[in-house]
């Protein structure tokens, strides 16, 4: 054999096992600074227990409100769907006002069913138009004043009232466009009036009073829908606008519930605006006297709002992240002095800088990341029983987890840095003579 063939494979045979041989020993010093940074911690229990301790509850802290908010976040985007996805409300107020404007939206007029007409006859997108009406009222059993519910949302709309506001029947039928024509006794009740009046029974055809004068006969009952912004959704009696109006009062204003088709919502809006100007004669210089209101337009508030929660958040993790890192610096140095003679000897006997690095960062990566592991879990048990025990819901978003062990990790290693550097590059004839 001749020696060119043998040229390449032993030109890159040493090579090759040359970085073979720097990864095996990275992993083995890896593997021997943990365990020597476990052997570390467990031989000062105390000390890294009350580091451990500080850690974790500054963590806790983090996480809590960031899992609460996480939390108040998704069950406001889900009541807010409750309300129709692609609906739009025709209103005189505008979703969220306050302040100064206050006084110019008391001023405006109110919705009437000259609106609702106008947009009946000339808006095109709409997929359905709901007037609606309410008022609260103590609704009962003829006879059985002992069972009167008070505080019940007594609402006056139409047949297309269903669809607006994603409304399913349980029983029976919902009111009819014919039954606000005519002014019909029909009504149809939610999930808690249910149960208060006919919970053993067949509700349908039994009569119900409402308010101090009015009478209805149940034709239908909806499917529990839950919640929505602290209230309940199921506390509620639905009659024809006509019989509403006349038993409460014909003034009223109206809100107009305008179902858009889906991907069609800013066309709709645009249509709704146009029809309703041109129904009011208000001229081109003329501001609206009335609002159309989106959901993303209160979500937007809602966000605006959340963005104080988030600061605060961010402003405890900052001063939790120096308090801990401090710690975490502070046990290390502790740990250099104690120990610099032992890092004196092993220096002397050929131990390289980087295992002392390595050794130093492992034990301070290991006790922020128990004290992140901790917390994490107090956080996750502390936000489960605000959901469980208060009306603040809480969710335990594993984006928030992740990011705490990760950056327990990170803080470990950036905190720990400075000792570690500080016991590899000791001199070790320095070292040796340490007392």
């Amino acid at each position: 054999m001749t020696e060119s063939a043998l040229s390449i494979p032993l030109a890159m045979k040493p090579r090759d096992l040359g970085f073979f041989r720097k990864v095996l020993r990275f992993f083995a010093e890896l593997r021997e600074a943990i365990v020597q940074a476990a052997i570390s911690i467990a031989s000062h229990k105390l000390r890294a227990a009350l580091t451990i301790t500080g850690i974790s509850i500054g963590i806790m802290t983090v996480i809590t409100i960031f899992m609460v908010e996480s939390g108040m976040q998704a069950s406001f985007a889900r009541q807010l769907n409750s309300l129709g996805p692609n609906t739009l409300y025709v209103h005189k107020w505008k979703w969220g006002v306050g302040g100064n404007d206050w006084w110019k939206y008391k001023n405006r007029p109110v919705v009437t069913q000259l609106d609702w007409r106008a947009l009946q006859k000339n808006a095109t997108w709409p997929v359905a138009i709901a007037p609606s009406t309410n008022t609260t009222a103590v609704v009962g059993i003829p006879g059985q004043g002992d069972k009167d519910l008070k505080s019940v949302n007594v609402v006056g709309t139409t047949e297309a009232f269903l669809d607006a506001g994603s409304w399913q029947l349980k029983r029976g039928r919902f009111i009819s466009d014919l039954d606000h024509e005519l002014g019909t006794d029909a009504c149809v009740i939610g999930a808690d009036l249910e149960d208060a009046f006919f919970k053993n029974g067949d509700p349908l055809g039994q009569a119900l009073k409402v308010g101090p004068m009015a009478r209805c006969t149940v034709v239908g009952t909806l499917m529990r829908k839950g919640n929505a912004f602290g209230q309940s959704q199921d506390l509620r009696l639905v009659m024809p606008l006509s019989s509403f109006l006349r038993s409460f009062g014909s003034k009223r204003g109206l809100v107009i519930a305008v179902v858009a088709p889906a991907g069609k919502v800013m066309e709709t809006e645009d249509e709704i605006i146009s029809v309703l100007r041109n129904s009011r004669r208000l001229g081109p210089e003329q501001e609206d006297t009335f609002s159309v209101n989106r959901q993303d337009k209160i979500l937007q508030g809602f966000n605006q709002m959340m963005m104080a929660t988030n600061v605060v958040g961010i402003l405890v993790g900052i001063i939790t992240a120096i308090v801990a890192g401090i710690g975490i610096m502070n046990i290390l140095l502790v740990s250099v002095k104690e120990r610099t003679r032992e890092i004196g000897i092993r220096r002397a006997l050929g131990a390289r800088r980087m295992t002392i690095l390595m050794q130093f960062l492992c034990e301070a990566i290991m006790v922020a990341a128990v004290g992140g592991a901790l917390g994490i879990a107090l956080g996750a048990g502390g936000a489960a029983l605000i959901d469980i025990l208060s009306p603040m819901p809480a969710a335990i978003d594993p984006r928030v987890v992740v990011g705490g062990v990760v950056g327990s990790a990170v803080l470990g290693a950036i905190f720990g840095l400075w000792p570690a550097l500080t016991a590899a590059f000791l001199h070790p004839i320095e070292a040796l003579r340490y007392e």
